[in-house]
């Protein structure tokens, strides 16, 4: 073999030295790389619960002041008066209704929860007089686990009336 064709052959490999030099660079800058990798996809599946959560309350809340619009004898604003009822009465109740959007949900990991405040006057607080109790604040919780292991909870809610 001539002398140029050894060197062009040597020119063409890496050098042990090189070879060393990239699994050290490698095994400096993959680690902190992979780690913002993990972070990001903690994020992003943090979001999507974020997002789901939103979803499931904003329609359960919906489903709500549809029902308090309702003409059906069953329901309108008068049917917040007795929220267990309301909530749990089975095959007429809320919860029941809602079976198959709450069975989605809930194999996501979220639970809910709602709360129908007493009636109480235009500025929130209930009234000596009566006739000025006419507004009930509703809050629908849904609650799920982070990817750190921590419970979150998302609040929406809304105040309806009969006027």
């Amino acid at each position: 073999m001539s002398r140029r064709s050894r060197n062009t052959i040597r020119r063409r490999a890496f050098t042990l030295v090189e070879s060393l030099a990239v699994v050290v660079v490698l095994s400096i800058a993959v680690p902190p790389a992979v780690s913002m990798m993990v972070d990001a996809a903690r994020t992003q599946a943090d979001s999507v619960k974020m997002t789901r959560a939103t979803w499931f309350a904003t329609s359960i809340l919906e489903n709500i002041i549809a029902d308090v619009n309702s003409d059906d004898v069953n329901l309108g604003f008068s049917a917040l008066d007795d929220s267990n009822a309301y909530l749990t009465t089975a095959t007429t109740g809320l919860n029941n209704r809602l079976s198959a959007v709450i069975a989605h949900y809930s194999g996501f990991g979220l639970t809910h929860s709602v709360q129908i405040g007493a009636l109480s006057d235009s500025t929130g607080a209930v009234s000596g007089t009566p006739s000025e109790n006419v507004f009930r604040t509703i809050t629908v919780g849904v609650t799920w686990t982070n990817m750190n292991g921590v419970s979150r909870t998302l609040n929406i809610g809304a105040v309806v009336t009969d006027l």
